[in-house]
């Protein structure tokens, strides 16, 4: 039901081969994992941190694209995608971002791409359409592709390559066979190996060839099974494992082999599990782990990647828009579950990209916005401490009544509601010192008393609530940081007076609270315009004014004010909906005015307005359900808004009667704020907002 292709009888699912598998270097760590969404026609971009991912944004591909297999060069610096509908599209990777550009003359007309591998010496890209295997030339300055060889196929759908470089092998998904190649690693040209093709089961998806060059898999979807064959080092020629096929579960779609060539995974789509075998290290047997097959959960998977070293096994989840973390024993094999992040659509394909060393989040500034006295103070932190000290260019001027400020994950820019001067502000921030400067055109007019801002992760889109028109503004983010009202903009709110919204961690969803209509609006977010559709609105508690998301995007909270509780939803990885969690809502915060998820996904922080004190919550990471902390921490006067430094270091408080921001270091067991040196620090004239820009390092 997913192909577009008449010669394609099943979707390709693909993974990363061995030649991306092996180009794990000693003291090279990954530092950024690329998830193609098929019918979203993205790719989400996501920072490794130990065994989490965290959203860093994504890119729009285009308009039906239908980006299926993703493949990193063995230099680092190029992303490909295979585009179903479109060709290949090429990307270089800033890697100490993470962020793509395009390379010259992408997207490549090539025609429909479904399987994609590099040579192992990065001079060539190896594409599967279908009906034939190409192979184009890398510039190894820009990337760009100029075709070297292209060979009638017999319905080619993926594409594995020898470690040696001497050898392509190609699953056929028509016609049950899997075709060799000998390749000509100058000029990129294919000869068949002799014996071509090899019979194969039914319908062939995934091939997979060994770390070390000894065997080759072959996932057969309609056979349910796995064929493994030898594979001769010198002529290529592949011979049967005896025992060949190898029972799996039903639809196995892709797999993925152990490092050290002692385990293979095969992900059953209609299953919903993960086949885990042990390898035979003479024959290239499979035999089935004691409690093979893992449960994956709500639905099958069909990509993998996998860590440095094999410790960790990333799982595309078609048809929840998940990716799964699975831990592996490094003695036994056996898969258990670490965790899970939400992809922008559905994930099909993962691709990592590594890094001279692990990335980590530093705090860099702080930014608050003043309503009285019409600026933004800027902050410098120290890293160790939490300590703030100030700019040497602040304070900044902005609009009338600054009510709301907010900045993107990378840095880049701050954005500001003009409340009293109806209008939103947007600035650039100078990496090194700090200093803001106006955008193009900075501030742009909006509705009548503008009253919350947000951006999503890599800043494309920018809304803001007018609380009196009961409608949201959308803009368009410029590389300079101007805005462009996005089409259709302002959409009319779906309940009476909106006041916070947030945008989930990847990109997808916009929720609003409406303070009178008592609900909170779910928007989806058009990726190629930044239009909003509504998905549906939520009963929430009375009179909610702030709503936030915890960072792996399946829960949302929301702070009632004047029925003292804060409500939990789960939400629908597919369409955003919300749905109550056990016991929701929680009780123990008077007036809730504010609140923040803190980074580790454990915890969410609330603003008590009445008693002018912060209220910590853990999360009940199955559940999102909430337990709170066995402490309130003080050392705030009317607090208005809280942030925290995307480390989960230190948490700041806008104080808007004492004219201050509070600063606190956060213990990462229990949760626990302890005053940092010197707070709280001295602000401009009534705080309303603030937000905290960190580093990439």
């Amino acid at each position: 039901m997913f192909l577009r292709s008449a010669n394609i009888a099943l979707l390709p699912v693909f993974t990363l081969l061995a030649l991306a598998q092996n180009v794990w270097a000693i003291g090279s760590s990954p530092r950024f994992a690329y998830v193609a969404n098929d019918s979203d026609d993205t790719i989400s971009i996501f920072l490794i941190h130990r065994a989490r991912l965290i959203s860093r944004g994504y890119v729009y591909v285009g308009a039906g694209s239908h980006p299926r297999f993703l493949v990193v060069t063995p230099s680092q610096k190029f992303l490909y995608v295979a585009n179903s509908n479109s060709g290949i599209a090429g990307y270089a990777i800033n890697i100490a971002t993470g962020f793509l550009t395009p390379v010259p003359g992408s997207p490549f007309a090539t025609g429909p791409e479904f399987g994609l591998a590099v040579h192992p010496s990065g001079n060539f890209l190896i594409a599967a359409n279908g009906n034939g295997v190409s192979s184009f030339a890398i510039n190894p300055a820009s990337g760009a592709l100029a075709l070297a060889d292209i060979v009638n196929g017999d319905s080619p759908i993926s594409v594995a390559v020898h470690p040696s470089g001497a050898f392509v092998y190609t699953a056929n998904v028509n016609s049950n066979r899997v075709s060799g190649f000998a390749m000509n690693s100058k000029s990129g040209a294919f000869t068949p190996v002799a014996g071509s093709p090899f019979a194969a089961g039914a319908s062939p998806q995934a091939a997979i060839m060994d770390p070390f060059g000894r065997f080759l898999y072959v996932t057969n979807s309609n056979g349910a099974n796995v064929s493994a064959y030898a594979v001769n080092s010198v002529s290529g020629v592949l011979n049967p494992v005896p025992g060949s096929p190898f029972a799996a579960g039903s639809i196995p779609r892709d797999a993925v082999e152990h490092p050290s060539g002692k385990f293979l995974y095969v992900g059953n789509y209609s299953d919903k599990t993960v086949s885990e075998y042990t390898i035979d290290q003479t024959t290239g047997a499979l035999t089935p782990m004691q409690g093979s097959p893992f449960p994956t959960g709500a639905s099958g998977p069909v990509g993998f990647a996998r860590m440095e070293g094999g410790a960790l096994i990333y799982a595309a989840d078609y048809d929840s828009n998940e990716v799964f973390i699975l831990g592996v024993n490094p003695n036994t094999g056996a898969l258990y579950r670490e965790g899970l992040s939400r992809s922008r659509g559905p994930a099909i394909s993962i691709a990592l990209a590594l890094g001279s060393h692990v990335a980590n989040y530093v705090p860099n500034f702080v930014f608050e916005c003043n309503s009285k006295s019409n600026d933004i103070w800027g902050y410098q932190i120290d890293a160790t401490s939490g300590t703030l000290s100030p700019l040497a260019a602040s304070p900044f001027p902005t609009g009338g009544s600054p009510v709301s400020i907010t900045s993107d994950v990378a840095g880049r820019f701050v954005f500001v509601a003009n409340s009293g001067g109806a209008s939103v502000s947007s600035f650039t921030i100078n990496s090194q010192s700090g200093t803001l400067s106006p955008a193009p055109g900075s501030p742009y007019t909006t509705g009548f008393r503008p009253y919350a801002v947000a951006v999503d992760n890599d800043a494309h889109y920018l809304y803001i609530t007018e609380n009196r028109s009961n409608t949201i503004a959308g803009y368009s983010v410029s590389s300079s940081g101007s805005l462009t009202l996005v089409p259709g903009s302002p959409f009319p709110s779906s309940g009476s007076v909106p006041l916070g919204l947030v945008v989930d961690p990847r990109g997808k969803i916009l929720y609003v609270a409406n303070a009178q209509a008592n609900t909170i609006s779910a928007y989806e977010i058009d990726a190629r315009t930044g239009g909003l559709s509504i998905v549906g609105s939520f009963a929430t508690g009375s009179f909610p004014d702030a709503v936030t998301v915890e960072p792996s995007g399946r829960f949302l909270y929301v702070s009632n004010r004047s029925s003292n509780n804060i409500s939990a939803y789960s939400i629908d990885g597919v369409t955003g909906a919300l749905v109550h969690v056990p016991k929701s809502p929680f009780s123990g915060v008077q007036s809730p005015t504010s609140l923040v998820a803190e980074p580790s996904d454990r915890r969410i922080y609330v603003i008590s307005g009445s008693t002018s004190t912060i209220i910590g919550y853990s999360i009940f990471g199955n559940t999102g359900g909430l337990h709170q902390l066995a402490s309130s921490f003080g050392d705030v006067s009317a607090p208005y808004a809280l942030s925290v430094d995307l480390a989960g270091s230190f948490f700041y408080v806008a104080n808007h009667s004492e004219n201050s921001v509070s600063g606190y270091s956060i213990d990462p067991v229990t949760g626990g704020l302890a005053p940092v040196s010197a707070s709280p620090f001295p602000a401009g004239a009534s705080p309303t907002s603030l937000t905290v820009v960190d580093a990439l390092q």
